[in-house]
């Protein structure tokens, strides 16, 4: 086992779920008195059980070895890393290990990613570290290198849909669209079932369809509608990007389109555009994403976003 793993990968693929179950694993009691007289009943020879006592208080979040950092106002501090090395430093109460799960590492101001580091350069006996992040170069290039890195994939679509139908009380064709739409991530998923994003979508489908018609003050109207609420930007440059993608490579390969529960509608709008409007609007709005992401003005962004999309049709 190393003393340091770096979890990464896009948001809801199951890296913080992989920490945990790691932690009860390394420290379950369960699986060593499968074959021993009185062993526990019910108990099977994998690892974790899931039903004895650590696994249950590691899964519960009780855990006294078992330490789980979490931003603090969208940041991780020096003085939460420092906390931690304090309790890094001695021995575990109970488990084999003792075990730090570190979510959204890449959250880490600088003085917390250096107090880090100097923990990872001599780690502490019995201990085990798990870092989760986005993306590798989010993190200081030297706390990396001190890190075993595993990569999460996004969950493929048929192995999602059947996880929303199962689990979740999808219908078929419900379950086969948000796992299109959702990317690969099974909290996205959720969300998508439990909030408006549907019907925000069919909403902003029905207003691009009508952008090449639609007078510039309506057009600008609509941009300021869209600017307004910042907690739903992301939901609509996803929706806009998707849609124009699916215009895109519908005559190619229909079987890659997202929007599924759409797609006699995408086949229908697509013969509107030509190859390269699509791929400039598709662009277009990657460029926007980008900018707002970067704390630009959202609402000269949305204007120009709409005016070059109207422009292309």
């Amino acid at each position: 086992m190393p003393h340091a793993l770096l979890f990464t990968g896009i948001d809801g693929v199951g890296k913080r779920t992989a920490a945990v179950r790691l932690a009860m694993a390394v420290n379950c009691v369960g699986y060593r008195v499968l074959k021993q007289p009185g062993g526990l009943s019910g108990k099977s020879n994998e690892r974790p059980c899931g039903q004895c006592g650590p696994c249950s208080r590691i899964e519960e979040g009780t855990h006294p070895d078992i330490a789980v950092v979490l931003p603090d106002g969208g940041v991780i501090k020096i003085a939460q890393i420092r906390h931690l090395c304090h309790i890094l430093s001695m021995k575990p109460f109970e488990g084999d290990m003792r075990i730090a799960i570190l979510v959204d590492a890449h959250l880490m101001n600088p003085s917390a990613g250096n107090a880090l580091l100097k923990m990872l350069e001599e780690p502490p006996e019995q201990t085990l570290l798990i870092l989760t992040a986005g993306q590798s170069s989010d993190l200081l290039p030297t706390i990396v290198s001190r890190c075993q890195h595993i990569r999460f994939n996004p969950i493929a679509r048929t192995s999602l849909s059947e996880a929303l139908i199962q689990y979740h009380g999808f219908g078929m064709d419900e379950a086969s669209t948000v796992a299109a739409l959702a990317g690969g991530s099974f909290s996205r998923a959720l969300a998508m079932k439990h909030s408006a994003w549907m019907s925000r979508r069919d909403w902003l489908i029905a207003e691009l369809g009508r952008l090449d018609s639609s007078p510039l003050h309506v057009v600008l109207a609509l941009s300021e509608k869209l600017s307004k609420n910042r907690e739903t930007l992301s939901d609509v440059f996803e929706i806009m990007f998707c849609w124009f993608r699916d215009l895109l490579i519908v005559t190619r390969d229909p079987a890659k389109v997202m929007n599924l529960d759409r797609l006699d509608l995408v086949r229908q709008v697509s013969g509107r555009y030509t190859t390269n409007e699509l791929i400039h609007s598709v662009n277009a709005i990657k460029t926007a994403r980008a900018h707002v992401e970067a704390k630009t003005n959202v609402r000269l962004s949305m204007d120009h976003l709409l005016l070059l999309i109207r422009r292309q049709l």
